[in-house]
């Protein structure tokens, strides 16, 4: 029985999907990777060109090439959050190592009076490593707590307390965190459910702590073909293969006096794949003048990806019910999604010095509204009218500079990037999906990235070095309920990277 409902579930994912708003707004999001020159310069190349990492921001600058290149760089990152919860403090910190960027041009000379050369590469990036670890402790409970959302989605459609059996698991009207409220035994022996007459809770909590465990990310392969135009004009296309390999891991807890009262743990994966299209040009508009200018367009990326779910929860006597369990849903909750993030607006400019100094700027746009679920399913449409709520207008600006003397190169670069999110976004557990029991949410402002680099470049070989520094605050909420000032912790997030290039120019 619970496996013909699992299919039914699976053909007409109406009510159990889990879509999330949170979980999609990562995908919509770049980090600065690609080679430690490009890195270096704070991802600011759009017009200058001539890096195989310029393919996933202008195109066009492959068009700069008049010889083949092959390149791999990897890199190191090491990742600290630090909370601030009503005064605690608490740290976590995660290391990662990962192949940043690896791939090739070939340049063709086609020695024509416009055509000047036709230039192909693909190259490989980490788009977006979303790994990272974070540790929240409130040590004062203050009358907040995860069960007064228990007792409202219980409330919304209650059930037999009484009568605990997978059926209820399968009825898509019944929140499956107040299910596992209940095989918590979130009351008491008198007919009360998470709360007393009163409104007072019946495990009355003096602090809850949370603790999250994030790993993988968005991998992305670049297809390119760019041409060169007398010399004056270039134009580019990159198609993009993107693949997701993404998982976190997290656990909010609830205890007094006596020890914990619950310990409720999600597990979430997602894996899919998508593609994009990008265009680009870059003009030199005045003949004997080495000023460029350069114009991207980002299609959106179109994502179709499953999601894995699972929840379990630790009750006052120690006790494990588990969501995987035979004896109620009997595996993981999966859906496919369909995705498309917004499209992206790129225009940058640059001077060179002769070959002394070259300096680029570049702004982008995105709008995070236009970035939507596809699909005629109630909860996605659902979904799509909190990302229109919930998020806005991202704006980035990149400068990068090179100095080279004799071979040698210093690289500097900064970027700021504006928070995509409204000051009064929230994650809607009431209006969520019934298999949602994961009620934490992340509101992430304003990024800042530093960036510094070196390098040498011989006749054919070359190494370069990069240092990247990305600092961002966020709010972090372990749940949200409507009729209280919701509890915030202040997290600052920092990110150290050095990622590191070989390779030969021939």
């Amino acid at each position: 029985m619970k496996r013909l409902t699992y299919l039914f579930l699976l053909l007409f994912p109406i009510g159990i999907c889990a879509q999330d708003m949170y979980n999609a707004i990562p995908l919509f999001e770049n980090d600065i990777t690609g080679t430690a020159r490009f890195v270096g310069m704070g991802g600011s190349m759009g017009s200058l060109g001539g890096d195989l990492s310029v393919m996933g921001t202008n195109p066009a600058g492959i068009g700069l090439y008049r010889s083949n290149d092959v390149s791999f760089s990897f890199g190191f990152d090491h990742i600290m959050n630090k909370a601030d919860f009503n005064g605690e403090i608490t740290k976590a910190q995660t290391t990662d190592f990962s192949i940043e960027n690896a791939g090739f041009v070939f340049s063709c000379d086609i020695d024509d009076s416009v055509l000047k050369f036709l230039n192909v590469g693909i190259a490989y990036r980490n788009r977006n490593n979303l790994a990272g670890e974070l540790d929240a402790f409130n040590p004062n409970g203050g009358g907040f707590s995860q069960q007064y959302v228990m007792a409202d989605l219980y409330n919304k459609n209650r059930f037999n307390w009484n009568n605990l059996s997978y059926t209820l698991y399968e009825d898509m009207n019944i929140s499956w965190l107040a299910l596992l409220g209940a095989e918590a035994y979130l009351g008491d022996d008198e007919g009360n459910r998470f709360t007393k007459p009163n409104g007072s809770l019946v495990w009355n909590p003096t602090y809850y702590g949370y603790y999250s465990e994030e790993k993988g990310g968005v991998d992305e392969v670049d297809l390119n073909v760019a041409l060169n135009l007398g010399d004056r004009v270039y134009l580019g296309a990159t198609v993009g293969v993107q693949n997701i390999d993404y998982s976190r891991y997290s656990c909010y807890d609830e205890g007094d006096d006596h020890g914990e009262i619950y310990a409720l743990e999600n597990r979430y994966r997602m894996e899919g794949q998508g593609f994009d299209i990008k265009l680009g040009a870059i003009f030199r508009p005045f003949k004997y003048s080495p000023f460029k200018i350069g114009i991207a367009f980002h299609s959106p990326t179109w994502y179709e990806y499953d999601e894995y779910t699972s929840a379990s929860i630790r009750d006052p006597y120690g006790n494990i019910i588990d969501t995987r369990d035979y004896e109620l849903y009997d595996g993981e909750v999966v859906l496919r999604s369909k995705l498309s993030t917004p499209w992206r607006l790129n225009a940058s400019m640059s001077y060179t010095f002769g070959t002394l100094l070259a300096i680029n700027a570049e702004y982008e746009y995105a709008d995070f509204k236009n970035g939507e679920f596809t699909g005629a399913s109630s909860i996605a449409k659902a979904q799509n009218t909190e990302i229109g709520y919930n998020v806005k207008e991202q704006h980035t600006a990149r400068i990068g500079a090179e100095l080279n003397v004799d071979g040698f190169a210093l690289r500097a670069g900064y970027n700021y990037i504006t928070s995509p999110f409204e000051t009064s976004a929230y994650k809607d557990i009431y209006n969520s999906p019934v298999t949602m029991t994961s009620t934490e949410y992340h509101n992430k402002f304003e990024k800042n990235i530093v960036t510094l680099g070196c390098g040498y470049r011989g006749k054919s070989f070359y190494f370069d070095l990069a240092y990247m520094f990305q600092k961002q605050d966020s709010d972090f909420y372990p749940f949200y309920d409507t009729e209280w000032v919701n509890p915030c912790a202040k997290v600052d997030n920092q990110k150290h990277s050095v990622i590191g290039t070989l390779g030969f120019r021939f």
